[in-house]
């Protein structure tokens, strides 16, 4: 997968940590998704489509949802309730939204779905076989984060 693909989701999952949560984010890593990545409690999914197709993932331990939740409503979240989810899917539709605006700027067409939310401890998002998968590790003073992007150029 083209580097150029990749960062502009890195870019905007880093500004929206920094301006919905108030927490620095720092890239750790980049891997070839291998299922061996930090545990995991809530995920939000988003498809895409045009020149690349596949979704992107920003998953989050339940602390960091919480505090990004928080941050976002104005208000004490203290377990992963609906307004939680909300809040989690709307992170990542305005993350993925900016990157899918940059992509399409450098001549990238594509379109994205709504989010689709995953609940559940340790859970693990599925791709297609023949879909190249790239998990990206963000650390913060809370812990590790991440987006995976699994995307093929058509």
């Amino acid at each position: 997968m083209d580097v150029n693909y990749i960062n502009p989701f890195i870019e905007t999952v880093v500004q929206n940590t920094k301006e919905f949560a108030g927490l620095d984010a720092e890239k750790e890593a980049v891997n070839i998704a291998n299922g061996d990545h930090p545990k995991m409690d809530i995920s939000a999914v988003i498809g895409i489509t045009g020149v690349l197709a596949g979704s992107a993932v920003i998953s989050f331990p339940s602390n960091i949802a919480l505090k990004v939740a928080s941050t976002m409503l104005m208000d004490e979240m203290t377990d992963l309730n609906d307004e939680v989810k909300d809040a989690m899917g709307e992170f990542a539709n305005i993350a993925v939204g900016k990157a899918r605006n940059i992509l399409v700027d450098n001549g990238v067409n594509i379109r994205i779905s709504p989010p689709t939310i995953v609940v559940g401890e340790d859970h693990n998002i599925f791709f297609p076989p023949k879909i190249p998968v790239f998990e990206v590790i963000f650390k913060t003073t809370m812990g590790r984060f991440m987006i995976t992007l699994g995307l093929k150029e058509k």
